[in-house]
């Protein structure tokens, strides 16, 4: 007779409204080509789904691909689930080259988000708070 050590796999757990949010926020300020925007695309549904599909490629050229954003901090600010539907609340620190003068940007949005069988999917981003605007001359919005 041969024993055979039974080994118990653990279930895989899904990824969280926070770690959706967080994948969206990084692959927006990373996107290199306009492939990206289909890649976004499949983090959302909805009317943020439909703003994604409805984009020209050159608005998302202009938006999305010059590279000169750099994310410097993110932090979620809170997090709620009632069954099948999230809503984060997050601020992102970002350092943005796009202009003459380098400036850091802080921006706070509050997201909802649908549990689907593909995942936490994104419906809809919003401004939250007070946005900042930090140019290195010293002048503060």
């Amino acid at each position: 007779m041969s024993c055979t050590k039974k080994t118990e796999t653990s279930p895989v757990e899904a990824p969280s409204p926070e770690t959706a949010v967080r994948k969206f926020v990084e692959l927006s300020a990373q996107a290199k080509e306009l492939s990206d925007k289909d890649r976004l695309g499949e983090l959302c549904t909805g009317e943020m789904k439909l703003a994604l599909e409805q984009m020209s490629a050159e608005q998302f050229g202009m938006f999305y691909l010059n590279g000169n954003i750099s994310i410097q901090d993110f932090q979620v600010l809170s997090s709620s689930r009632d069954k099948s539907k999230a809503q984060i609340v997050y601020q992102v620190s970002v350092e943005n080259k796009q202009g003459t003068d380098i400036t850091k940007e802080m921006n706070q949005r509050e997201v909802d988000l649908s549990e689907t069988p593909a995942g936490w999917l994104i419906e809809a981003v919003r401004p939250k708070g007070v946005d900042k605007l930090v140019f290195t001359r010293g002048m503060i919005f």
